[in-house]
């Protein structure tokens, strides 16, 4: 049987087997009691006999190794081993450090006569020689040539004013020692000035361009952005995590590089989104306006995924952008204290807009009502079809919910890779009031703009128009939208969910940093829209095709029953009502009388009942139980 989920015709398995065997999230539920209990094997390991065995020979891995022979020259006692290296190794103090000539990060321990306990490369002469492979610059005079000159325990810190001590927070820190006059190249043409690029060289990040003393792997720093991007963890957090990797015992005896992390985290961060969207490759072009976000692959762009000259082979119903907004109040974020210090990287680049000239709309742009007093939120726009955040629309709101903030998010949505697109539908809960005066507001805010041409069609959630009123439900229901298709416009509550997990961690930050955290986690949720965006439209083809045969027939049925002349004029009712809108959808509403009140239904019932002169009816005792009732 061919199985959908696993993407790969060489997946042919059993008719036994289901598609839910190749996912992890849809893997079918044993019971117990139908497989008769609990196997031998796993009832024998929770008894302990797996984990007797498991003690005893984690306790013998703890013991000296080969017999206390190095394992590469045969001739030394191997009283060094590597916690990082797979499997179980002795060596001589010189052998380990010919087998971690390019692993200075692992993480050594050293026999004592007890057990083993933790050493570093430093304390073995270990020496990192910048610029020339690892190996000394040739143009060195005081250069050591092999690590046997180095004599261990030697504290070059304090006999060598310049030396750096680079301690590198992974699971296996090891504090590096690097020589000014030995350690860095003094080829032709290289100075202090360049030593930070000798690091990049390395894989190593420094902290600082001028004078680097602290500098992180590659690895460790995008450990950090996928830990913060899936596990949302902070970067006090992380930093924490590596102090007990490090030292479990004793975390505080490690150096504090929290400082350094942060700052070394943001430019990582900024440097690699520059990278990946093609900026900085022999180009001195910068990047502009959302030139760092990703957007949705489905969703119409002339010129990108669609012909510029798309007039002439779809119709424009079809071709419609469709865009949900919504608000997020728990994303609240405190004001700084001296927000000058504050220092931008990507301002207006991802997801946020640019500050600057968001604050020169509000300044201009006026509001004829505040929703409510709270302060410093978050209102964002999508596609509501996908869920991919629209870039250069995410808005801090400032006074609670107004209209100003929404009417930026959505201008910039808008105008988003729009070229003749005249027709957009805008979903908002509150989109029946939002819509009133839009284009006053557009009129009147030089910060705002549309297209020339441009249609704005504006629809309310299905969930949310349940609570609106009832002449709402006919002029803003999405199922009187041509075009709008099998959408429920409350995808924005499902991508707010992850952040609200990043709220708390984000609110003390500063502005910029925010932003860019902010940037970074939409940019994670496009991406995993993008990449499953293919198998997600095939999953909706496929139910609606089924849900178009399943209601064919019966549509077919029940149009043969009714007289052609009323259908002829209903859909010439629709026609005008899709074109006009407006109370012209009214011929959508519900035409029913008003429900009798429960004195009319009691006095209805009561001359209806008929009993005998001697016995009284029922009808006044069931309504003095209902009042009994009402009265408790």
């Amino acid at each position: 049987m061919w199985v959908e989920a696993c993407a790969d015709s060489s997946y042919d398995i059993s008719q036994q087997e289901t598609s839910a065997s190749c996912s992890p999230q849809k893997r079918p539920k044993f019971d117990l009691q139908e497989l008769g209990g609990i196997p031998e094997d796993l009832d024998r390991e929770l008894e302990g006999d797996f984990s007797s065995k498991f003690v005893r020979r984690q306790t013998k891995s703890e013991g000296i190794i080969n017999g206390g022979t190095c394992e590469s020259c045969q001739s030394t006692e191997g009283f060094f081993r590597c916690l990082t290296c797979s499997g179980e190794h002795g060596w001589c103090r010189t052998c380990v450090l010919k087998a971690h000539q390019s692993l200075p990060f692992h993480k050594l321990q050293q026999w004592n006569g007890k057990f083993f306990k933790d050493t570093s490369f430093s304390e073995l002469g270990y020496i990192w020689y910048m610029g020339h492979g690892g190996q000394p610059c040739p143009s060195s005079q005081e250069a050591m040539h092999d690590w046997e000159d180095v004599h261990e325990g030697v504290d070059w810190t304090e006999n060598n004013p310049g030396v750096n001590t680079f301690t590198e927070p992974t699971s296996t820190t090891t504090p590096l020692i690097i020589i000014h006059s030995t350690g860095w190249c003094h080829c032709p043409g290289s100075s202090v000035h360049q030593q930070h690029l000798h690091l990049l060289k390395a894989r190593l990040f420094p902290a600082s361009t001028s004078r680097p003393r602290t500098a992180f792997t590659f690895d460790v720093l995008d450990h950090f952005l996928i830990d913060a991007l899936e596990c949302k963890t902070s970067a006090m957090s992380f930093f924490q995590k590596l102090r007990r990797l490090t030292n479990n015992a004793f975390p505080d005896s490690v150096p504090d590089r929290y400082r350094e992390l942060m700052r070394a985290s943001r430019q990582w961060r900024d440097l690699m989104n520059r990278k990946r969207f093609g900026f900085g490759h022999d180009t001195e072009v910068n990047p502009g306006t959302g030139d760092l976000a990703l957007f949705c692959a489905a969703c119409p762009q002339p010129g990108i995924n669609m012909p510029v000259d798309w007039q002439d082979h779809y119709e424009s119903w079809l071709v419609m952008q469709r865009y949900v907004v919504d608000g997020n109040f728990t994303a609240q974020h405190m004001n700084m204290k001296q927000p000058h210090l504050d220092v931008t990287l990507s301002d207006g680049l991802g997801y946020m807009v640019t500050d600057a000239d968001y604050q020169a709309h509000l300044s201009s742009a006026k509001e004829t009502k505040e929703w409510s007093s709270c302060s410093n939120h978050l209102a964002a726009t999508a596609c509501a079809r996908h869920g991919c955040f629209v870039p250069h629309t995410v808005v801090d709101f400032q006074k609670g919910e107004r209209h100003m903030n929404v009417d930026y998010s959505i201008c910039n949505a808008i105008n988003y890779h729009s070229d003749n697109i005249e027709t957009s539908l805008i979903i908002y809960d509150i989109g029946c009031q939002w819509c009133i005066h839009f284009k006053d507001r557009i009129n009147n805010s030089p910060g705002l703009s549309l297209p020339e041409k441009s249609r704005i069609l504006t629809g309310v959630g299905k969930f949310h128009l349940s609570a609106h009123k009832l002449p709402c439900f006919a002029r803003f229901s999405l199922n009187f939208i041509e075009g709008a298709g099998q959408v429920d416009g409350e995808i924005m509550e499902t991508l707010w969910a992850p952040f609200n997990k990043i709220s708390p961690t984000a609110r003390s930050m500063s502005q910029y940093h925010r932003q860019e955290i902010l940037d970074d986690h939409m940019r994670d949720s496009n991406w995993k829209k993008m990449v499953g965006i293919v198998r997600t439209l095939l999953k909706k083809h496929k139910r609606a095709v089924k849900g178009i045969d399943d209601t064919k027939l019966p549509f077919d049925e029940l149009t043969h029953t009714l007289d052609p002349e009323k259908i002829a004029i209903w859909e010439k009712d629709e026609k005008m009502a899709m074109e006009l809108r407006g109370d012209h959808l009214d011929i959508y509403q519900l035409k029913i009388d008003k429900a009798p009140t429960m004195a009319e239904i009691q006095l209805t019932l009561t001359e209806s009942e008929t009993s005998d002169i001697e016995r009284p009816g029922s009808i006044p005792w069931i309504i003095q139980g209902i009042n009994l009732e009402d009265s408790q």
